[in-house]
């Protein structure tokens, strides 16, 4: 008899696995590979989604799970692609919200969740404008986001998908845990350097 758990157990492993790596290549190549980043993240949200509701409604068949899993992965990642500015202005939200939310000390989830709406909207549009430098920013400090959150896993053995789910809570973990918010904020800074001196680079080599 197949075992919802064992699953579960195993989904959260791989998956922290994949965040860490995801997030590592995001912080330092984030805009090279960003088109394929954008296809990433829908792939990983569909995945999440469509496994979810498969799971809620058919029950623990293994085969099933993994099935839905590749299905919403694949629906995700042709979707993102489709609508590149829309990727575009969420790896800027994502960035002001990841800012917001970590350096701000705002007071209950309400006042949390609003600031940095509000931040990522403002960071979202400028994105549009200046895509370059804030793409290799969100790109950057979103990779070095995902990173601590795999660490959080595979160190504190706390679920890094109720994070994903309920934001408000991120700022409970920022206090918690000392040093979460140092590495991903120190790695989001040299993955930023990195990747404005890689781009300085290219130009320089293009003149």
């Amino acid at each position: 008899m197949f075992s919802t758990s064992a699953v579960v157990d195993s989904s959260y492993a791989v998956g922290a696995g994949v965040l860490l790596l995801w997030g590592l290549v995001d912080c330092f190549f984030g805009y090279r590979i960003f088109r394929l980043a954008v296809g990433l993240i829908g792939a990983f949200v569909g995945a999440l989604l469509v496994s979810g509701l498969v799971a809620q409604w058919l029950g623990g068949d293994e085969l099933v799970y993994w099935i839905s899993l590749a299905t919403g992965a694949v629906l995700g990642a042709v979707l993102s692609f489709s609508f590149y500015l829309v990727g575009v202005f969420l790896a800027g939200f994502s960035l002001g919200y990841v800012v917001a939310v970590g350096l701000v000390p705002f007071t209950g989830p309400a006042v949390t969740l609003l600031a940095g709406a509000v931040a990522g909207a403002v960071t979202g549009l400028l994105a549009l404008v200046l895509q370059r430098f804030l793409i290799s920013a969100a790109t950057a400090f979103g990779g070095a986001f995902r990173v601590a959150l795999a660490a959080v896993f595979f160190v504190e053995r706390l679920d890094w998908q109720f994070y994903l789910r309920s934001p408000d809570q991120i700022p409970a973990l920022l206090v918690g845990c000392w040093w979460v918010p140092v590495l991903m904020f120190g790695l989001g800074l040299c993955g930023l350097l990195v990747q404005l001196r890689s781009s300085s680079a290219r130009q320089a080599g293009e003149a």
